[in-house]
């Protein structure tokens, strides 16, 4: 018998904390007898349906008297493929969580790069394993559950990461009874009870109080021995939302900044023309308590919803009485049936060995031994005395209990009924059918498929809210700049830069933020579909039919059809397929790639001939740049006579006048003439050097270096002293 503690029941005397921290432990005990109360008929069924599938399928009655009386009690488990089944086909499936903006602060960059985050979130929690988690427990019991918390990302760093975990016991966790919200993210209070050992809570809490809880007193009239055991102490993680006011302010350009409990803040934004409301809202909050007091907090939690999530298997409302179930728990009578029918067929063809011989008492007296082990031991031959009383006749066997064609057909029926109830039949479980063609077998399997849907639609909803949840949090979380490595839904991993300074805003002062994901407002969507791999598989073997019907289409998707094969080096393979994709293609493809494709090798012979090409042009310049030269140093001889002619009168009239000689004819230039003659040299240099300075032909490639240009000769400077040019060296 457990001994009970002197509880005080003196309010003012016998609390344990502050009064806040009393009101937090009343509300959390409150809320877990309430829920209790309400939902008590759920949470038994919900723990009995995962008690069956795991093979208790006896009552603990029949059992004890069939086991008492030697009989058999068979337990043909039929419960594991259905729901494997139903879980099957969401394992096969892809959730795809996808981040799209509402508002103008958030574009399809910034969602993209919130899409990364959450997938880095996802791949560092495996959160595959975490939904599928889930979904077994919904699909089983009726209720599932996982969680999202916040975690360092090492203990030498004050980075944070969120993480997506699971919750063990999704049955066991309380929610708030005016939640009407699948998601529940209605809610305004939620309670995660969980056990642990005593030895680790006195090792966690060493100032805590372990001891058995009053049933009196501050723990309510119905008590709350189940808190604490002998070798557990139940601890219980309250989240609650309070309502609070929150300061917005919307600027001129249209965003948003929350300036709640900041009235300078407020003040400046007012300055600046910003518009200023207040608005409600809530805050959440988290503590650890016991039956008896708060262990930790409360503390304020970043997002804005509870971090708890809800896997809801099927619900049936009756009025304000809800009935929640998963596929076992009307399907338990049916394989009741299936097991009791196939031990009553064990139990008949296990008794023909064992029927009775028919004889006297003197058939049996001297070999009495040998008689009773005749049903346990093959003795060659069975002795008898004759007795003249049934005249001499041997012992005779009874005839043996046969089983019965009513046993088989129950078998068989109840089979029937377990495939009835839960809505998948044969040929969803892959077993041979009536169908015959392929399209019937597929219309029955899609008819199972649609029987249980509604698990897969509950479970996809669960994931979606998981996703509003992310997207709440990532901004308070992922505030700073990082580098992150996700990987994508073909198992490449790829690195994402988010919150990364880019230089400066057009005003010089605002930095600019690449991949932002601390701005804008941001809806979820989710994509549901197979996994990459069958994706993979169906278009490969509808491209290799389109290929077969039509050989001219594999230039165009040959490089398509490379990579969705697993060969090793297909995706090699399917690189160089595509530098050899018809023009269109390729341009289409560097168009949605943003990025130039790599040239494909050219052909040995239009190498040549350009080079062929490219040799004669480059003869024809090497002319031109000696017909510039000569030019050029004609211009200057001529430039150099001009200036002598200019020069020697002046000379002259420095001379000593001379004896007048007879006048000889002048055959020789004239000033006016050479200088008609520069300007016509300088105009013909002028012509030559623009023809040498002309860009190549287009058909020429510009990145070959053209063959025989000596790299130190440098072209021929136009001009000369008239227009200001220099002289050469």
């Amino acid at each position: 018998m457990t001994t009970l503690p002197q509880v005080d029941t003196d309010d003012d005397k016998r609390k344990d904390a502050s009064d806040e921290s009393s009101e937090l432990v009343r509300e959390g005990l409150k809320l877990y007898d309430d829920w209790r109360l309400r939902e008590l008929a759920n949470i038994e069924a919900g723990y009995d349906d995962l008690e069956f599938r795991a093979g208790n399928q006896w009552p603990i009655d029949v059992l004890q008297q069939r086991v008492a009386e030697g009989r058999p009690c068979q337990t043909i488990n039929q419960m594991g493929q259905y729901v494997r089944q139903v879980t099957g086909d969401m394992r096969q499936m892809r959730p795809a969580i996808k981040v799209v903006p509402i508002d103008d602060n958030g574009d399809e960059e910034r969602a993209e790069a919130m899409g990364g985050v959450i997938r880095y979130i996802e791949n560092r929690s495996d959160a595959p394993g975490v939904y599928f988690q889930g979904a077994d427990s919904q699909v089983t019991c009726g209720i599932g559950a996982w969680r999202i918390t916040t975690e360092y990302a090492s203990d030498t760093t004050f980075n944070q990461e969120i993480r997506i975990a699971p919750i063990e016991d999704a049955i066991a966790v309380v929610w708030d009874l005016d939640a009407v919200l699948p998601t529940k993210e209605d809610a305004m209070k939620c309670l995660v009870p969980f056990d642990i050992s005593r030895d680790k809570f006195k090792a966690m809490f060493p100032k805590a109080i372990a001891e058995d809880f009053a049933p009196t007193g501050l723990l309510g009239s119905l008590g709350h021995l189940d808190w604490s055991t002998t070798e557990t102490v139940r601890i219980g993680e309250y989240w609650y939302k309070k309502a609070t006011k929150k300061t917005l302010a919307l600027m001129p350009d249209g965003a948003i900044e929350d300036c709640t409990d900041d009235k300078e803040r407020a003040a400046e934004l007012t300055a600046l023309g910003a518009r200023i409301e207040k608005r409600d809202g809530f805050k959440v909050y988290r503590c650890l308590i016991t039956a008896r007091e708060v262990l930790e907090g409360p503390t304020e939690w970043q997002g804005s919803y509870i971090p708890i999530v809800p896997v809801i298997g099927e619900e049936i409302r009756i009025g304000r009485r809800l009935v929640r179930h998963g596929v076992v728990r009307f399907a338990k009578d049916p394989q009741r049936t299936y097991n009791y029918m196939s031990s009553a067929e064990t139990e008949v063809i296990a008794l023909q060995p064992k029927a009775p011989f028919i004889g006297t008492e003197k058939n049996f007296e001297q070999y009495q031994d040998i008689w009773e082990s005749a049903n346990r031991t093959n003795h060659p031959y069975l002795p008898y005395t004759p007795d003249p009383a049934n005249g001499n006749q041997a012992p005779s066997r009874v005839a043996p209990a046969v089983a019965s064609q009513g046993i088989t057909e129950g078998i068989a029926r109840a089979a029937r009924d377990i495939q009835a109830v839960i809505g998948i039949y044969n040929a969803s479980l892959g077993a041979a059918s009536n169908e015959t063609s392929g399209k019937a077998v597929i219309a029955r399997q899609r008819e199972g498929d649609t029987g249980t849907f509604v698990y897969i639609d509950n479970w996809s909803r669960a994931i979606r809210y998981t996703g509003k949840i992310l997207v709440d949090l990532i901004p308070k979380i992922y505030d700073t700049a990082r580098v992150l490595r996700i990987v994508g839904e073909d198992g490449k991993t790829e690195t994402i830069e988010i919150n990364q300074v880019g230089g400066m805003d057009a005003d010089g002062v605002t930095p600019l933020i690449w991949n932002d994901v601390t701005t804008g407002a941001y809806d979820v969507a989710l994509q549901m579909g197979p996994s990459y791999t069958t994706k993979r598989e169906e278009a490969r073997d509808g491209m290799r039919e389109l290929i077969q019907a039509q050989p001219a289409l594999f230039p165009a998707i040959g490089d398509l059809y490379v990579k969705a094969q697993d060969w090793p080096m297909a995706d090699d393979i399917a690189d160089r397929l595509r530098m050899l994709a018809p023009p269109q293609i390729r341009a289409q493809i560097e168009a949605d790639s943003k990025k130039p494709m790599p040239q494909p090798p050219p052909d040995p012979a239009q190498v040549q001939a350009q080079q062929t090409e490219m040799a004669i042009k480059q003869a024809e310049v090497e002319t031109k740049q000696a017909q510039a030269r000569k030019a050029v140093a004609d211009a200057d001889k001529a430039e150099i006579e001009l200036q002598q002619m200019q020069i020697a009168p002046l000379v002259d009239a420095m001379k000593p006048e001379p004896q007048p000689q007879p006048q000889q004819p002048d055959h020789g230039p004239t000033l006016e003439n050479m200088a008609t003659a520069i300007v016509e040299l300088q105009h013909a240099v002028s012509q030559i050097v623009q023809a040498i300075s002309q860009p190549p032909p287009q058909e020429m490639p510009t990145d070959m270096p053209p063959q025989g240009i000596p790299m130190d000769q440098q072209p021929p400077q136009p001009g000369g002293f008239f227009n200001g040019g220099q002289p050469p060296a």
